[in-house]
């Protein structure tokens, strides 16, 4: 991870403003690292989604948690630990250990297994569109097939990727994952990067992203505070350029 203390150090040598109060931290350093991060986050999703790098670069923000499917097959994104940035895989049926002897509470809904750690999986979920999705539950040689045409052994398991689902009781929407075949009611693991947590104080902060992006939080950060920008700014778009800067450093 790269220290906000240090970055500043850094903002204030490029800025020429050591032991000035010209730059606060709560007016310029803290916005402008801030918005670099979101603009970083963006360039990094895009980056990911053309699978240009892999998940080595989420190692400091990179989870796996044990999760109970509700009756549709499908996991909350609301019930995770921490606020989902993308999910990198999803292991039905898991082998796992119990690390808790407090009863867990049944229930139809999606929910996290904090009693639970990921042992191992002997399947996968492949990843599907939209598109897709529907067509390969009536097709046995698809993932995600859900018919009674296989047997067990050689089901291959396919995952949606998230949507806001309506829930029919409350008539709220939440983000959710659905899985098929459909283990409904089952546990299935889930290993997913969270979103990289915005500052709150320079001295103790930590950019959660790996040491060889300072330069690259850096020069974002400047640009931000040199024109007054701070955590107004908005990312309309991801260049091509942004994305081939982002990959020089990796």
């Amino acid at each position: 991870m790269i220290s906000a203390l240090e970055l500043r150090k850094q903002l204030a040598s490029a800025l020429d403003a050591e032991g000035s109060d010209h730059y606060r931290d709560d007016l310029d350093y803290i916005p402008a690292i801030n918005a670099s991060i979101k603009w970083l986050t963006s360039v990094v999703g895009a980056a990911y989604g053309e699978n240009k790098i892999g998940e080595e670069f989420f190692r400091d923000i990179s989870y796996s948690g044990v999760f109970q499917t509700d009756e549709n097959s499908r996991i909350s994104l609301s019930v995770f630990p921490n606020d989902v940035w993308t999910i990198m895989a999803i292991y039905p049926v898991p082998t796992t250990k119990s690390i808790s002897t407090a009863p867990i509470t049944v229930s139809t809904q999606s929910y996290f297994r904090s009693d639970l750690v990921h042992l191992s999986a002997d399947k996968d979920c492949i990843r599907k569109g939209i598109e897709e999705w529907a067509r390969a539950k009536n097709n046995p040689l698809e993932a995600g097939y859900d018919g009674s045409k296989l047997c067990g052994g050689l089901k291959t398991y396919a995952y949606l990727n998230p949507f806001n689902y309506r829930n029919a009781n409350t008539g709220l929407h939440s983000q959710e994952v659905e899985i098929r075949p459909r283990p409904t009611n089952t546990l299935v693991t889930v290993f997913w990067a969270k979103k990289p947590t915005n500052i709150t104080d320079i001295t103790t902060g930590q950019i959660e992203f790996p040491d060889s992006c300072f330069n690259l939080i850096f020069e974002k950060a400047l640009n931000y505070i040199s024109y007054k920008i701070g955590d107004q700014s908005t990312i309309n778009s991801v260049s091509n350029q942004d994305i081939s800067q982002l990959l020089s450093v990796i």
